[in-house]
């Protein structure tokens, strides 16, 4: 069954004072999830604008990781005596360890259960440093905790792993850390997305993931490649600026995944953060959603999205205002494809 993309153009048109007043015809295109409907606009030609906002002064970052290295709980010296343990349920020794990877509760749960993990006992990473080694032990963490919770409480069935990068991406500790987190209770948007899945396969008794894949492919607009198992592209409706997802198929949840899988993960995700770094972004959010636990879908596949965020500099401006906290609004300064040929480069290696 073919993947619907639909979208609709529209103009603005005002007399600007940048050309000297004359008129000059702006356009906005309204993009549709193929899957869910979401809306989303795309405002091509306004990168250049917002190219001072997304820049960050490293410096400035540099002074922020310094001034807060002290007195980090995440740090080597503080990180056993300051953060939380897990009951004997999860660990008996009252935090999960893998590699250099520390996995421990969140002081403050943001879900039923909320771990973070610590993947590297740097208390500052750049995006062009993150290696291969650093995720897998990192997602390997996550990924035991979340099945360790499942195993106790059968009703958390439903994961997430997230990663915010600096405070423009929602972190309040400047040392890179991840999230894992399990409810009863879906997350909003994967609620969305695994009924949305469920009624195109009953509508076309196909996968909807399955022909996603092969209609990008065949396309050949926003597809990046494959590694491994893992199929990665830049979203014809985005979540957010410069998103690249990362679909795993015939994988519904994360308690499925190889080891391979995570080590595919990682390299596809190490090749982003390059490539946002070489583009002079510095902050980021990540997740990995996932159906049930314990469940296998037919109709589902899990995945990751990675979107940039503004940057980050004294006189910071978010990214996410009132149209996209409060109306749900995304907009996208530049399209997916131009996103998909800048960094193709960074997917040429190792890819089928």
């Amino acid at each position: 069954m073919p993947i619907h993309y639909d979208s609709v153009t529209k103009e603005s048109t005002i007399l600007s004072p940048i050309k000297n007043f004359q008129p000059d015809t702006q356009l906005i295109e309204h993009r549709r999830d193929p899957l869910t409907g979401r809306g989303v606009m795309v405002l091509k030609g306004r990168g250049e604008y917002v190219r001072r906002f997304i820049e960050s002064d490293d410096s400035f970052i540099r002074d922020f990781a310094s001034s807060t290295e002290k007195d980090c709980p995440f740090c080597p010296a503080s990180v056993t005596v300051k953060s939380p343990k897990f009951t004997a349920d999860i660990s008996a020794e009252g935090r999960i360890q893998v590699g250099e990877a520390i996995c421990f509760p969140s002081l403050f749960s943001h879900n039923d259960h909320n771990a973070i993990v610590v993947p590297t006992k740097r208390h500052r990473v750049a995006l062009n440093e993150f290696s291969v080694p650093i995720l897998v032990d990192a997602l390997m963490a996550c990924v035991q905790y979340l099945g360790r919770v499942h195993s106790q409480h059968s009703g958390a069935r439903y994961a997430a792993i997230i990663m915010n990068f600096l405070p423009p991406a929602g972190s309040t500790i400047a040392h890179t850390h991840l999230q894992a987190l399990a409810s009863g209770v879906p997350f909003e948007s994967l609620a969305t997305s695994i009924k949305a899945s469920g009624d195109y396969f009953e509508k076309n008794r196909s996968s909807y993931w399955h022909d996603l894949i092969e209609s990008e492919r065949r396309l050949d607009e926003r597809y990046l490649g494959k590694i491994g198992n893992v199929h990665w592209l830049t979203p014809y409706a985005p979540l957010g600026l410069n998103d690249v997802q990362a679909i795993i198929p015939g994988k519904s949840s994360v308690d499925q995944l190889s080891d391979d899988d995570l080590q595919s993960l990682a390299e596809g995700l190490t090749r982003v953060l390059r490539f946002y770094h070489e583009m002079g972004i510095r902050s980021f959010n990540a997740a990995i959603y996932s159906g049930p636990l314990g469940e296998r879908l037919d109709y589902f596949d899990l995945g990751l999205h990675v979107v940039s965020r503004f940057g980050y500099k004294p006189r910071f401006v978010s990214d996410v205002w009132a149209l996209q906290y409060l109306l749900g609004d995304v907009e996208i300064y530049g399209s997916p494809e131009e996103t998909c040929t800048k960094l193709q480069p960074f997917f040429r290696v190792s890819t089928s």
